[in-house]
C-alpha cells in the first residue's frame, strides 16, 4: 500500500530507500533531504570537537548512509538552514544523553567510577565540555545571522523543558493524562517557531491559534514515537542511577496501568499511535478546507512540516545505534517478557552509586517551632529559628521570572580556567542569585518601577515592607553561605557589596536631585552597581581556583558589566522587547540618567527644553507618552543614540581584545582549542538586538 503523500510536492527531498524502511510502521510518506551527506559532516565534525575534548564515545546520533537527525524531520528545510542548524540539532542527543543520565549509566558501573565523588567529577567534565561545544555552536550561529537566535532561543526552550521531564516522577492514571503532563514540554523542545525560518513561509498569530489543535496532536504522535523507540534505554540509565519511580513514558505508563510486559505495552502504544494519525489526517484536510483561501499555501506548507517531522523521528527512531544498542553491553537492559516487577533492579543490599549534585545547603529551611511537651505551655517550649519559607516569598517570585542566567554563564565561562570544586561553585552561584534576587527586589522599589521582565515588580505582590525584609534576610544568608568558602572570600564579599551600594547610591542621589552626572561619574557607577556582582563572582571563584590562580580577569568582566548596563540603556530606549518587559521607555519614567540621556544633556545646551521636562517629571513623578516622545526626539537631535552604539562598539573591540590576551595565556585543550566559546557566547548573545533597534553586532 502506497504512503500518503504530504500536502505540498517535493522540493529539497528524495525518497528514503527501502532497506530503512523495514519495521516503519506509519501511512504517512517520509523523505530525506537532498543536503543529507552535507549534513551528516558537520554533524561528524562536532562530535569530533566533542570527543577531542575529552568528551565519551556514545552510540552513533546519525544513521550511516541515510542523514542526521534534521535531514529527517526537515526534508524539505532551506538547504543553507538545514547546515546552519543540523549540528545544534544533533547536539542535543548529546546533552540529553547527559540530562537524562545515559552518559552515566555504564561508566557508574565500572570500578574505576564507584566512588560517588569520582561520578561527581566525570558528570562536571562532561557539563563543562558540552558547554565549550555548545558555545562555539552558538558564536558560529549568532555572528553568521541575527535571524538564528531563533534557533539558540528554540535550543535553550528545549535544553529546560528536557530538565523539567528529567524530574517527572508521577504516577499517571491514564495514558492521556501522560501525554497532557508530557505535551507542553515536549512543546518547548520542538522548536516550531524555527519551522517557518527553515522553511521560508509565514504564518499570523491567528493562523497559528488556528493550527494549535493539529499541534498538539503532532505533539501526542511524537511523545510515543519517542518513548516506544527509547524505552529500553531509559529504564537501563534510571536503574543503573538508582532512580525511585518509573522513568517518564508512555510505555511504563501502560505497563504499570495495565500490568502488561514491555512488548505488549509497545504494541498498545503504536497502536494509539495509528488511531492517533487517522485523526491528524482528517484533522489535516478539515483545517485545510475551513481556512481562507490566501492561507491555503503557508497552511499546506506548515501540515506538510509537520507530516515530516512526525515520520522523520519514527524512520530515524529505527534506525539510529542510538535507539539499538546491543543489550549485552549494557545494564539492567529489560527484555520484551518483562513486566514491572520483573525489571532488571540493583539489589537492595548493593550500595547506590546515583550520582548526585553536591549538597550545599543553600535552599535548607529553618526548622519550625518544636511543639511543647504535653501539658508544658508554649512560651516554656525550647528555642527553635523559625522557618524562612514565607519571609522569602517575594525572592522565591523574582528567582522565578525568565532570566537568560547571563551571571551563571559567566561563572560556568570562569570555570575553564579556574576548575573550582564543584560544591564551591554551587555556593558562588546561590550566592550571586541570592544578591541579584535581592538588588532587584530594592531596585524596582527605589525607582518606583511596577513591572520586572514583564510581570508586576515583587513588592507590587508581596507589599514593600515585606519585599525590603526579603531582600535584607538574603544579604545575611548570603554572608552565612559566604563564610563557608574562606575568611578571604568575606572580604571580597564586602568589598564588592560596598561597590554595589555605592554605585546604587550615585545612581539614586543623581535622581533625586535632577543632578546630571558625567559620562566618566556615570561609567563608575556602573562598575560599583553591575559590574560588582560580576567581579564578586570572578574574585570569589579566583579565591576558589584549583589551576591558573594568579589569572586576573577582574578587568575584563568589569568592561562586560560596563557593557551589559550601558546596552541595558540602550535597549530601554529602543527595545521592542525591552519595552514588553518594563513598560515604554521607562528609564524616563524613573527619572533614570541613561548614558544616551547623558550625551544628549551635554550636546543639547542651547535647548533648554529637554532640562525642562525633566523638572517637570521630578515635580510629578511621571511624563506623559507625548513628553517621553519630545524628549526621544531630542536625544535623536543629538545622535545620541548613534554615539551609544559607538560606545557599545569599542566595548565590544576592547572585551574581544582582551579576552584573547587572556586566552593566549591559557594552555590549550587536548583539542589544542584554548578559546573559551563560553564567554565569546556571552557576548555573541548580548550584541544581538531587535526589530526595532538592529543588533550590536559588528
Amino acid at each position: 500500500m502506497p504512503l500518503i503523500p504530504a500536502l505540498v510536492p517535493p522540493k529539497y527531498s528524495q525518497p528514503i530507500p527501502e532497506a530503512f524502511l523495514k519495521g516503519y510502521w506509519s501511512n504517512l510518506d517520509v523523505r530525506v533531504h537532498c543536503r543529507a551527506a552535507d549534513e551528516l559532516k558537520l554533524v561528524d565534525s562536532m562530535i569530533q570537537d566533542w570527543l577531542g575534548r575529552g568528551g565519551c564515545n556514545r552510540p552513533s546520533y546519525v544513521v550511516d548512509g541515510l542523514g542526521a537527525i534534521l535531514s529527517l524531520i526537515m526534508p524539505e528545510a532551506e538547504p543553507q538552514r538545514l547546515l546552519e542548524m543540523g549540528p545544534l540539532c544533533s547536539f542535543s542527543f548529546l546533552e540529553d544523553d547527559f540530562l537524562d543520565g545515559d552518559m552515566f549509566a555504564t561508566e557508574e558501573t565500572s570500578d574505576s567510577r564507584r566512588n560517588i565523588g569520582d561520578a561527581q567529577l566525570l558528570r562536571r567534565k562532561y557539563r563543562n565540555i558540552l558547554n565549550q561545544v555548545k558555545s562555539k555552536i552558538f558564536v558560529e550561529l549568532l555572528e553568521a545571522d541575527d535571524a538564528q537566535n531563533t534557533y539558540v532561543q528554540a535550543y535553550e526552550g528545549w535544553a529546560k523543558a528536557s530538565t523539567e521531564t528529567e524530574n517527572l516522577d508521577v504516577e499517571f492514571e491514564s495514558l492521556e493524562e501522560y501525554l497532557n503532563e508530557r505535551l507542553d514540554n515536549f512543546a518547548a523542545s520542538c522548536g516550531w517557531s524555527v519551522m517557518p525560518i527553515l522553511h521560508d513561509f509565514k504564518l499570523s498569530e491567528n493562523d497559528m491559534s488556528d493550527l494549535n489543535c493539529i499541534d498538539q496532536l503532532s505533539y501526542r504522535m511524537m511523545i510515543l514515537i519517542n518513548d516506544y523507540y527509547s524505552v529500553e534505554n531509559d529504564w537501563s540509565s534510571h536503574a543503573a542511577l538508582d532512580k525511585s519511580g518509573l522513568p517518564p513514558s508512555a510505555v511504563y505508563v501502560v505497563m504499570r496501568i495495565q500490568d502488561v510486559s514491555v512488548a505488549e505495552a509497545k504494541r498498545i502504544v503504536q497502536e494509539e499511535f495509528l488511531i492517533m494519525e487517522k485523526s491528524w489526517l482528517e484533522l489535516r484536510d478539515r483545517l485545510i478546507r475551513e481556512c481562507n483561501q490566501s492561507s491555503i499555501p503557508d497552511f499546506a506548507k506548515y501540515m506538510t512540516c509537520l507530516q515530516y517531522f512526525i515520520t522523520g523521528i519514527l524512520v530515524f527512531s529505527l534506525n539510529a545505534p542510538r535507539y539499538h544498542p546491543d543489550p549485552s553491553e549494557i545494564p539492567f537492559y529489560p527484555k520484551p517478557e518483562h513486566k514491572l516487577a520483573t525489571l532488571p533492579r540493583k539489589q537492595k543490599q548493593e550500595k547506590s552509586n546515583r550520582i548526585k549534585r553536591p549538597m550545599i545547603e543553600n535552599d535548607r529551611e529553618l526548622e519550625s517551632i518544636k511543639k511543647p511537651r504535653r501539658g508544658e505551655a508554649p512560651w516554656l517550649a525550647e528555642y527553635q529559628q523559625v522557618s524562612d519559607k514565607t519571609i522569602l516569598e517575594p525572592a522565591d517570585y523574582i528567582k522565578s521570572l525568565p532570566s537568560k542566567k547571563i551571571r551563571h554563564l559567566a561563572i560556568d565561562a570562569l570555570d575553564l580556567w579556574y576548575k573550582v570544586p564543584s560544591g564551591s561553585v554551587e555556593l558562588i552561584k546561590e550566592v550571586i542569585d541570592m544578591l541579584h534576587s535581592s538588588s532587584l527586589i530594592i531596585d524596582d522599589i527605589e525607582d518606583s518601577s511596577e513591572l520586572r521582565r514583564g510581570r508586576p515588580s515583587a513588592h507590587m505582590i508581596f507589599g514593600t515592607p515585606q519585599s525590603i525584609n526579603a531582600a535584607n534576610y538574603l544579604f545575611v544568608r548570603c554572608i552565612s553561605e559566604v563564610q563557608r568558602l574562606s575568611p578571604n572570600a568575606v572580604a571580597i564579599f564586602a568589598d564588592e557589596l560596598r561597590n554595589l551600594h555605592v554605585g546604587q547610591g550615585s545612581d539614586l542621589q543623581w535622581t533625586f536631585h535632577g543632578e546630571c552626572p558625567t559620562e566618566l561619574e556615570y561609567i563608575q557607577m556602573i562598575d560599583g552597581k553591575t559590574g560588582g556582582l560580576f567581579r564578586m563572582a570572578s574574585r570569589l571563584m579566583r579565591d576558589q581556583a584549583t589551576t591558573n590562580e594568579d589569572l586576573e580577569v577582574e578587568s575584563l568582566l568589569t568592561l562586560i558589566g560596563r557593557f551589559f548596563q550601558i546596552r541595558d540603556d540602550y535597549q530601554n530606549l529602543g527595545s521592542l522587547d525591552y519595552e514588553k518587559a518594563k513598560g515604554h521607555l521607562s528609564d524616563l519614567d524613573e527619572g533614570k540618567f541613561s548614558f544616551m540621556l547623558i550625551h544628549a544633556l551635554n550636546h543639547n545646551t542651547g535647548n533648554r527644553q529637554l532640562k525642562s521636562l525633566l523638572t517637570m517629571r521630578a515635580q510629578r513623578g511621571t511624563l506623559s507618552a507625548e513628553q517621553k516622545e519630545l524628549i526621544m526626539r531630542h536625544i535623536k537631535q543629538s545622535k545620541s543614540m548613534e554615539y551609544t552604539y559607538k560606545a557599545l562598539e569599542d566595548l565590544q573591540s576592547k572585551i574581544q581584545s582582551d579576552l584573547e590576551d587572556l586566552e593566549s595565556t591559557i594552555p590549550g585543550s587536548r583539542h589544542g582549542d584554548n578559546k573559551n566559546w563560553m564567554i565569546r557566547a556571552i557576548m555573541a548573545r548580548l550584541r544581538l538586538g531587535d526589530a526595532k533597534v538592529g543588533s550590536l553586532k559588528k
